[in-house]
């Protein structure tokens, strides 16, 4: 079980206050991420719904679920220019990638299925009917494995050779989302309504450890920097600011928590600057946090809905959906 828990409660000024502090100092005031473009996504018809964002840093493609209009937006993260729409995924909610560049696969919310997506020929390849509905996905690439939340109950694994489902895990709760450890090839699940995070060995389909306590509450976007075997949780309690929990996971040890804002969702880790970027959908701006140092870096403004977002660690850039405008905001860090 996990030690102690050692409070590290790091304050996080609102961005007016660190301006006048600033303004009223020598030091100038730094800001986190720079802004670039706005990319806009292909008009909907009715409310846009944008939902968890994947980058591949391989072949360069930002992957969209754009599921208003039941489609994958791809955008191409050097040229910043939306390059293709893959149509009939109905309520896409997120993306996997594989070990062929070419090759994703999507969760839909609307009927439960996983597809297989040519994305250099923008067509559905397969369809593997898995539940009802389906959520968050991830790519394990050391057993070659596709791992999707279905019906907020349980996982499903697709084997990504034979593109066969191979099992399911039943779950403790609500499942929220889910980090790899990508040179183990082992799982962090978000458990919304327990409080907890599992560690999950997707081969044997079993709970390893469950992660408990560290100010673990509602937890919502997970993340995993290797280098420091440490698990960032981002929590949302409904109607106020929030923290990321920071757990040591090879010592099992609380290593604090970092105050962000309101209603956090995906969170994004760039393994190069070994900082992570914290989506908080109630407030409308990005957390930067350095995950070395323990330390928030700032806050950045952005549009409205702002619940997902993917980071590149070849180029330092930040893309963060604004789901109300269906645009995709490009940033560089810093």
């Amino acid at each position: 079980m996990m030690s102690a828990i050692r409070r590290l409660r790091l304050f996080l000024a609102p961005l007016a206050i660190v301006g006048l502090l600033a303004a009223c100092s020598a030091e100038p005031l730094i800001v986190p991420l720079t802004f670039q473009k706005d990319i806009q996504l292909p008009k909907d018809v009715s409310a846009p719904a944008i939902d968890l964002l994947t980058l591949d840093p391989s072949s360069g493609r930002l992957y969209v679920p754009h599921g208003s209009a039941n489609t994958l937006e791809i955008i191409d993260v050097k040229s910043a220019r939306h390059i293709g729409s893959v149509p009939n995924l109905p309520g896409i909610k997120a993306t996997a990638l594989s070990s062929d560049p070419n090759i994703i696969y999507t969760a839909n919310g609307s009927d439960g299925s996983v597809s297989v997506i040519d994305v250099k020929l923008l067509k559905v390849l397969d369809n593997i009917k898995m539940g009802t509905s389906a959520d968050a996905i991830d790519y394990d690439p050391v057993h070659g494995l596709i791992i999707v939340s279905l019906d907020s109950t349980s996982l499903g694994f697709i084997d990504e050779k034979t593109r066969k489902q191979t099992g399911t895990l039943k779950l403790p709760g609500k499942p929220e989302l889910m980090a790899m450890d990508n040179q183990q090839g082992l799982l962090f699940q978000a458990i919304n309504d327990k409080d907890e995070v599992l560690f999950i060995d997707p081969v044997s389909r079993s709970v390893v450890k469950t992660y408990r306590g560290c100010d673990i509450k509602s937890p919502t976007g997970v993340a995993f920097d290797a280098d420091q075997q440490r698990l960032f949780v981002a929590n949302s309690i409904a109607h106020t600011a929030n923290v990321v929990s920071v757990i040591d996971v090879l010592l099992e040890d609380c290593l604090g928590t970092i105050d962000v804002d309101h209603s956090p969702d995906q969170a994004a880790f760039n393994s190069h600057l070994h900082h992570l970027y914290v989506a908080n959908a109630g407030s409308n701006n990005i957390t930067v946090i350095d995950t070395v140092s323990l330390k928030p870096l700032g806050v950045v403004g952005t549009g409205k809905q702002t619940a997902t977002i993917a980071a590149d660690p070849l180029t330092d850039t930040v893309w963060v959906a604004a789901a109300r405008s269906g645009i995709i905001a490009k940033y560089h860090d810093p």
